[in-house]
């Protein structure tokens, strides 16, 4: 039953919202979580292949690194509820945990629903209220210290007033599972810079039919470089994936943040693979001379099979323009160079990225200039927190920004639970 009144209400009920609420209890306070969808962590129980890669091992230093520069406002953060802490919090709960390859842990029964079902059993187990299909469409600050909030359920309209808010309304990446951006609105309204947003951790879409031809195709231990206007600004050493319109995979996602951006400002993008990481220019030059002494009677093909995967072999084909039926013994020096330098330089122009349905985090948000990093307290005004992606903190796959949803929700709650403690002692 929705009361007139609240202490602290949190609007979103994902990992940094139910964080927030379960930090912030205290038995003399009433806390209300308002969550727009019919039910609650929609996008946890789904992340991770529905597995849920909750954090990451890496150290501090690392870990921050995988935010970039807007990592030094988790820095308080992280120093206060970090991944050990993360995982003893639910291990205290019964939840066992596994460590798999890139430092990725995930429950042990590979199940996200246990995550979220540990943090629900939480909140019921302290009468938090938590109220789904909730639409808030505004949000007020009051003369008298309490913000007024505008809702609409299926049936009606009212408004409900409070001391704190907490938004923990997400980014707009995955709008389905109700992260649609409202939560940016809100936060504008009441004063605060959301800088730009746009979608990452997406796949990206490229020019020609390669991508399409190579569908399903999965490269482990590649290096792909990102040049823009041909400059070469980043790399990344890992697996990516072939899909129907371009690439794919997790060295793809963590450069699709600047290569959205490069996009943005109508840089030219290329995507640059090296298939051969572990050989030098040299060092492949002598295998491919070798095989071709080794097998001088048998056709290209065969010195191809060698080195792709079968389903490149006629993309490579077409590219050199070798004719299937030569010998390897008939290869001149400038064939077997434009083949090395294909197996170094495989190239693909990136023409665009896939919407936000696709994106695992969104880029930009509420300033963080305006948030106090160790209380997560707006400094534009008082009593209101922000949790998770709707602050513009992003970072790569691998766990790292789960941690952040849950880090700056523990944050949160905890400053309001110990505001609440200031103010008993008066």
């Amino acid at each position: 039953m929705l009361k007139n009144h609240y202490d602290t209400v949190i609007i979103g009920a994902g990992p940094a919202g139910l964080m927030a609420a379960i930090q912030s209890f205290h038995p003399s306070k009433k806390i209300l979580i308002l969550e727009k969808m019919p039910r609650p962590a929609i996008k946890l129980r789904l992340s991770g292949k529905g597995r849920c890669n909750i954090t990451n091992n890496a150290e501090f230093h690392e870990f921050i690194r995988h935010f970039g520069k807007n990592g030094r406002f988790l820095k308080y953060s992280f120093s206060v509820f970090f991944n050990k802490q993360l995982l003893q919090f639910f291990e205290n709960r019964g939840i066992e945990f596994k460590l798999e390859r890139g430092g990725r842990y995930f429950p042990q029964s590979d199940k996200a629903i246990e995550i979220v079902d540990s943090l629900l059993g939480q909140i019921r187990s302290v009468s938090i209220d938590l109220i789904t299909s909730i639409q808030v469409n505004a949000i007020k600050k009051l003369t008298n210290n309490r913000f007024k909030i505008e809702i609409t359920s299926k049936t009606s309209k009212s408004v409900i007033t409070c001391f704190c808010i907490v938004l923990a309304t997400g980014g707009k990446s995955y709008p389905g599972t109700g992260s649609d951006g409202s939560g940016y609105q809100l936060a504008s309204t009441l004063g605060h810079h959301i800088t730009a947003v746009s979608p990452s951790l997406v796949p990206l879409i490229t020019s020609g039919n390669i991508a399409k031809r190579l569908m399903g195709l999965s490269l482990r231990n590649v290096n792909v470089s990102v040049l823009s206007d041909n400059k070469n600004t980043e790399t990344r050493f890992g697996e990516m994936i072939f899909t129907d319109s371009g690439v794919s995979g997790p060295v793809i996602l963590s450069l699709s943040k600047m290569v959205v951006h490069g996009l943005h400002k109508n840089h030219r993008i290329t995507i640059l693979i090296d298939l051969k990481p572990a050989l030098d220019h040299k060092k492949l030059d002598q295998r491919l001379l070798r095989f071709i002494d080794q097998n001088s009677r048998k056709h290209f093909p065969a010195l191809l099979k060698e080195l792709l995967p079968q389903k490149m072999i006629p993309v490579f084909t077409d590219l050199l323009q070798i004719r299937e039926d030569k010998q390897l013994s008939q290869i001149s020096a400038g064939e077997r160079k434009k083949l090395k330098l294909l197996l170094k330089d495989f190239r693909l122009e990136v023409t665009g990225h896939r919407s936000y349905d696709e994106a695992i985090v969104t880029s930009g948000g509420v300033d963080i200039g305006e948030i106090n990093p160790t209380t997560m307290e707006s400094k534009l005004i008082k009593n209101l927190y922000f949790a998770g992606e709707i602050i513009d903190i992003d970072a790569d796959t691998g766990g790292f920004n789960l941690q952040a949803a849950f880090s700056t929700g523990w944050i949160a709650g905890n400053s309001i639970k110990n505001s609440v403690k200031n103010q008993m002692q008066f």
